[in-house]
């Protein structure tokens, strides 16, 4: 069995739809907590880094609506010159032998478009985003025992750019490989890889 994140893993989020989004959220932080653009990109900032996901710190601190947050801050113009596969994707996803599962912290109808642009929606036969998790995003243990259970997962690969995420994926017994070109060499990756197609290289 395979897991897969979504962004910056299955398509280069960073380059084009990251920044969007983040300024959405800034944009919904100052507008709804009445403060500035700078203090709302430091708080959202400040989430992702404490929680995994600026929406999780929004609903402990301000009791945010989610699903108001993510429509506001997830709905984007001309989605399809934006959305960026990574290099040799559907090779990549079909020597993924077995079954494949997305387990993302982006929204539902988000990453139903990002899937459907990069045409890999057939290499999927399950999809894991944050309303599954009850708005509790990786590296949530809570989230990450709810995954596991859903779908009676006893061994699996799982590929995530964020390493705090392949760690509690570790504690659960998943072996971990971690897309990335950092130097750092945590204990609880298993591989690394600079980029997803040299995931069986």
């Amino acid at each position: 069995m395979w897991i897969f994140d979504l962004d910056n893993t299955l398509h280069d989020a960073q380059a084009k739809i990251f920044p969007i989004v983040n300024n959405k959220m800034n944009q919904y932080i100052s507008s709804t907590l009445k403060i500035s653009i700078e203090e709302a990109s430091k708080l959202r900032a400040q989430y992702w880094d404490e929680y995994g996901a600026t929406l999780q710190g929004l609903i402990k601190n301000y009791n945010i609506d989610p699903i108001d947050f993510l429509d506001k801050t997830h709905t984007i113009s001309n989605f399809t010159d934006l959305v960026i596969p990574m290099p040799s994707l559907k090779e990549t996803l079909t020597l993924a032998d077995g079954k494949r599962i997305i387990y993302t912290n982006a929204p539902k109808n988000y990453t139903d478009q990002v899937l459907k642009i990069c045409e890999i929606e057939e290499y999927f036969d399950e999809v894991f985003t944050i309303e599954d998790s009850d708005f509790r995003p990786k590296p949530n243990k809570d989230s990450m025992k709810l995954f596991i259970k859903k779908y009676n997962i006893k061994e699996a690969y799982f590929v995530d750019d964020v390493k705090e995420n392949l760690k509690t994926a570790k504690q659960f017994g998943l072996s971990t490989i971690w897309l990335t070109s950092n130097d750092d060499n945590p204990t609880y990756i298993d591989k690394k890889i600079p980029e997803l197609r040299d995931l069986f290289v």
